[in-house]
């Protein structure tokens, strides 16, 4: 009976050991490897020691009790509950810890990433984006590999290329071919014989809209803009010779105008008369192109043969055409037909009984100082000239500045 009980016991006892290959192993600390021979049912499923009575991940070797915890990679590799919140982290689980990825937040940017070049981002943490090195000599985005004149900005792979200029602009191997009419707005170009002055430009030609002040010459007359777009005071009334003495009043009568507009006027179409109310028989009409620079003065004579009237250079020879001036003074008007009326640009009421200069074989000038259309208005304003225009002439400085005030 006795004996018996002592097999019972040894037998209870078996039961509750973990076998170990040695006998040194631990027995009841769950760091025993694999399966207890003896049918315990403790397990170390991945080898690291540890059983999954006390491993919190018996499928990872690198977690257990002990191992290793970097902060706020979210994996509780040590089992104590939670991860680390300390210490270095891998925000963006790159493999690489903030302390060497600089930028923590972009799992495309770490010290083992390839850097793209020229891209702005440094993805390999080196300090600085990498670049790639481009003979671009001109800086026009593109390098000489494809840039067939690299010293030239305005020459490269699709740049405009004017037609007929002889310069291949977008590298396709040959100028464009000109065309009669390039810009396609029915006037052929001056090159071609026709009358279009900017042939690259279908805004530009003859008849054209004009816009004042723009320094276009839209309508390709040779100036900014035309009679049609001028105001009173844009031309100013600034000498005058009403009784010659040289020659007869027929041939030697001649009146200045000034541009004031700061832009070149077309004068074409524009109107002096020598009466207030431009009837037919008292006034010309310029025909033809007339251009008055910027600041320039215009001389309009009675006669433009300089043996007969003086010496005088005219502008434009309105040939007594309707404007003729009594000896002791007259009035001058210029004008605009604008919608069937005329508007005055400017005129001038000299009579030498009212206080104007008394100008027998001299002109009247303007006081430069004064050449505005409200200032031209008063005879304190003008003067007589004292010099000559030419060895045969009376005294006057027609298309120069004055020579007595």
């Amino acid at each position: 009976m006795l004996s018996l009980l002592v097999s019972l016991l040894a037998l209870g006892c078996a039961s509750t050991k973990i076998e170990t290959d040695s006998g040194s192993g631990p027995t009841d600390t769950g760091t025993d490897t694999g399966t207890d021979d003896s049918g315990s049912g403790l397990v170390d499923a991945d080898g690291d020691g540890y059983l999954d009575t006390v491993d919190c991940n018996d499928d990872d070797p690198a977690i257990h009790p002990g191992a290793a915890d970097p902060a706020g990679d979210g994996i509780d590799q040590d089992c104590d509950g939670g991860d680390d919140t300390t210490g270095p982290v891998d925000g963006d689980a790159d493999g690489y810890l903030d302390t060497v990825d600089c930028d923590d937040a972009d799992a495309d940017v770490n010290p083992g990433a390839t850097d793209i070049p020229d891209d702005g981002i440094d993805q390999d943490c080196s300090g600085a984006d990498a670049t790639v090195t481009v003979d671009d000599a001109d800086g026009d985005g593109f390098p000489e590999a494809v840039d067939c004149n690299d010293a030239d900005s305005t020459v490269h792979p699709g740049a405009a290329d004017p037609a007929g200029d002889g310069v291949d602009q977008d590298c396709d191997g040959a100028d464009d071919a000109v065309g009669a009419d390039e810009d396609g707005d029915g006037h052929a170009s001056e090159a071609f014989a026709g009358d279009d002055c900017d042939d690259t430009d279908p805004s530009v030609h003859p008849g054209a809209v004009e816009t004042r002040g723009d320094d276009v010459d839209g309508d390709c007359d040779g100036a900014d803009f035309g009679v049609d777009l001028l105001v009173e005071g844009d031309l100013v009334i600034s000498e005058i010779m009403y009784d010659p003495d040289q020659v007869s009043d027929s041939d030697g009568e001649w009146f200045e105008v000034y541009n004031t507009t700061g832009h070149s006027v077309n004068l074409e179409g524009l109107m002096a008369a020598d009466d207030g109310a431009f009837d037919a028989a008292d006034i010309f009409t310029v025909s033809g192109v007339l251009l008055a620079d910027v600041g320039g003065r215009l001389v309009f004579t009675a006669n433009g043969d300089t043996l007969a009237n003086g010496g005088i250079t005219a502008d434009y020879d309105y040939a007594a055409g309707g404007v003729s001036f009594n000896n002791s003074g007259d009035e001058l008007l210029l004008g605009v037909t604008v919608g069937g009326a005329v508007d005055v640009i400017d005129g001038v009421s000299f009579v030498e009984a009212s206080g104007w200069p008394a100008a027998k074989g001299a002109s009247i000038e303007l006081n430069d100082r004064k050449v505005t259309s409200s200032d031209n208005d008063s005879a304190a304003n003008w003067c007589m000239a004292t010099s000559r225009a030419g060895s045969n002439s009376d005294m006057g400085s027609p298309g120069a500045v004055s020579s007595g005030c």
